[in-house]
């Protein structure tokens, strides 16, 4: 092995430790100035060592697991994810090796020469190294890396992904490296891989938008409680009823002026308020996120033109108040899902209207949800889909299928009735389980 040789390398070794260093640290917060040095030096001896004695083909292999190894140990990095840092390094490597390829191939220089020539080999790892540590600084690759992660972090089961798309790096690491022979070669990988690239960012789109839809449904009941309080001051005030007419009457009987300014009042404060059937109604629901979340999903097909039926048998609050807390929350957010699907279905459709009847049976309690739509659906094409296509695009589905799996007490059947897709949730309330909590 020629000095020239070892000068490239320790060169090189040191660009490339710096290079891999950098993008490691700014995917991870809130590390020891000591520790990054001793990370850092560990790095640039594997890419010297590397570059002189580690084949192509096991190069890329290797590199993960230094960087595992150097992360477990070094930076006292316990969790799974040190394999992703690990991994968005390596992507963005095979980037900047492809782009930087790409131009020194365009500006006229031999792929052989870049493998063989040592000045060649310099310039185009120090410039690769340079271009890895331009990209991560990108804002745009900043925040998409963030996201990533963070998906990562509630996704536990995107891991499966990720090691197929190591195994997939590693052969277009292995293929290319700077063995370009062909430039039709080299463009079919840059195709290839920004076709990997593209899966990769649709499906953390797709889980990100998932994640959107759980929070909004999580957060859902924090924000219908407000509307509890409505129905429960309207349930008092139809009890106050007799009341005012007891008020009226012995005005009435005085002959008073006061009379006309009191029915007035009467009047102005009944406007306020939904109808005293509508409240009975939703009264029938325990307190918890369901009454509130009609009262909410009625007002918006209200402000639709979305004509509606409530119908709820009494008994269901005795049901639905043996059930835990945990269970009353999954039952909130799967109707959030189910009412958005129909009242999505409802406004599309000529006749506008959306029939809602809570029954109860022994041991059970049965949402059935009647929609008006538009088109024609064939039931056995949806599968074990829960409605047609709605609110979220499939996301809300995913979430209701999620809870569902989770847990043995829910149902779901779907049917056409006449004019009205049926959605139907069924509730098994057998065995009392945990006392909400007040």
């Amino acid at each position: 092995m020629s000095v020239e040789k070892v000068i490239v390398g320790l060169v090189v070794g040191i660009f490339q430790g710096l290079s891999n260093s950098y993008m490691i640290f700014n995917q991870i917060n809130g590390m020891e100035k000591t520790n990054k040095i001793k990370f850092t030096i560990i790095m640039c001896i594997y890419c010297f060592i590397g570059f002189l004695f580690i084949p192509n083909n096991i190069r890329f292999l290797v590199f993960l697991l230094v960087i595992f190894l150097n992360s477990y140990f070094v930076l006292n990095i316990r969790d799974k994810n040190v394999i992703l840092y690990a991994f968005n390094a390596g992507l963005i490597l095979v980037i900047a090796e492809l782009v930087i390829s790409l131009v020194l191939v365009i500006i006229g220089l031999n792929s052989v020469e870049i493998v063989e020539n040592n000045l060649y080999n310099l310039l185009a790892n120090v410039l690769i190294s340079i271009f890895s540590i331009v990209l991560i600084k990108l804002p745009f690759i900043k925040k998409i890396i963030k996201k990533e992660i963070n998906i990562f972090i509630k996704n536990k089961n995107l891991i499966k992904y990720l090691y197929i798309f190591l195994v997939i790096l590693y052969l277009i690491a292995l293929k290319n490296g700077f063995e370009f022979l062909l430039k039709s070669n080299y463009y079919i990988n840059v195709i290839f891989m920004a076709g990997i690239i593209l899966i990769i960012t649709i499906i953390i789109r797709n889980e990100y938008k998932y994640d959107e839809i759980k929070s909004e449904y999580k957060n859902m009941l924090n924000h219908v409680t407000k509307y509890e309080k409505i129905i429960t001051e309207q349930g008092k005030t139809n009890h106050e009823f007799k009341n005012q007419l007891m008020v009226i009457r012995g005005y009435a009987q005085m002959n008073s002026p006061k009379l006309i300014e009191y029915l007035d009042s009467v009047i102005e404060d009944s406007k306020k308020t939904h109808s005293s059937y509508l409240t009975s109604q939703l009264n029938k629901f325990p307190a918890g996120g369901i009454k509130g979340l009609l009262y909410y999903k009625l007002s918006t097909m209200d402000e639709e033109n979305i004509k509606y039926e409530l119908n709820v048998e009494s008994g269901v609050k005795i049901r639905l108040d043996t059930l835990g807390t945990e269970t009353y929350k999954n039952i909130t957010k799967i109707l959030g899902v189910l009412f958005d699907n129909a009242i999505d279905s409802a406004k599309k459709s000529n006749s506008k209207k959306i029939i809602i009847d809570v029954v109860k049976k022994t041991n059970l309690v049965t949402f059935s949800i009647y929609n008006t739509y538009k088109g024609k659906i064939d039931i056995d094409k949806i599968g074990t889909g829960f409605t047609t296509k709605g609110y979220g695009h499939g996301y809300g589905l995913r979430l209701i299928k999620d809870i569902i799996e989770s847990s043995n007490i829910f149902e779901i059947e779907n049917s056409l009735e006449n004019e009205y897709y049926v959605t139907k949730l069924t509730i098994k309330t057998k065995k009392k389980q945990e006392k909400k909590k007040k």
